[in-house]
């Protein structure tokens, strides 16, 4: 199946560092972590999840953003915004037709947060996120020269063409050129091809920890630690 339906995808995807995050934009995250997760994705649950079990976890790592504490990465592209209308709707984070006639209404949006065709204000207007990650600051002063990747997410319907690669190279790229990073680590769980994807996009396994993350009874994974020189 084709990553990328005719008409999704117009133009090569921007790279948009610390979006305006709105309660759309919000809402927009927190739906497409649902569908990573439900697709077997490594971004911190395990399949089924809902909405209302990743917000909270979302909102903690949202506000972070907002403190200016850890950095927001995404990859935007220009979409067909009756598609996402459709998806938000389907995943029940827009409200009636009649209510989206004037203007995306989510769930926890307001009139004026509405403006743009997919409820995403500044930066993102007419734009659609298709892969997120962040970059967190450590809280040790004595390691303020590298940060953590961390809920690297492609959406499931953009998927094949590179999109992961993109934005782990935008990532690093502004982590050492606006940033001044030194390196940048992340974790991952095994058994996921996770592994080879980061080991692809130049990081070094440096670690890891025996059976550290269970996600099921008598299923327990490996935490393995990777680590990029800048």
């Amino acid at each position: 199946m084709k990553a990328f339906e005719p008409g999704e995808i117009v133009q090569q995807p921007r790279v948009v560092v610390n979006p305006p995050l709105t309660d759309e934009l919000r809402e927009h995250l927190v739906d497409m972590w649902v569908r990573v997760t439900n697709e077997g994705g490594s971004v911190g649950f395990v399949p089924p999840v809902t909405a209302a079990i990743i917000r909270p976890t979302a909102d903690r790592s949202f506000d972070r953003v907002r403190q200016g504490t850890d950095v927001l990465v995404c990859l935007t592209a220009p979409t067909n915004p009756e598609k996402i209308r459709g998806s938000l709707r389907k995943n029940g984070l827009l409200e009636s037709p009649e209510k989206a006639e004037h203007g995306l209404v989510g769930t926890r949006g307001t009139d004026s947060d509405n403006r743009a065709s997919m409820g995403l204000s500044g930066a993102l207007t007419g734009e659609r996120v298709v892969a997120w990650l962040l970059l967190a600051e450590s809280e040790s002063l004595l390691r303020r020269h590298w940060r953590t990747v961390y809920r690297v997410q492609v959406d499931p319907a953009f998927q094949g063409d590179g999109l992961g690669t993109k934005l782990m190279a935008s990532a690093a790229d502004h982590a050492r050129d606006e940033l001044g990073l030194e390196a940048l680590t992340l974790m991952t769980r095994s058994g996921t091809g996770a592994e080879r994807f980061y080991k692809r996009c130049g990081y070094r396994e440096v670690g890891r920890i025996p059976g550290a993350i269970r996600i099921g009874p008598h299923d327990n994974r490996d935490e393995v630690h990777f680590w990029l020189d800048l």
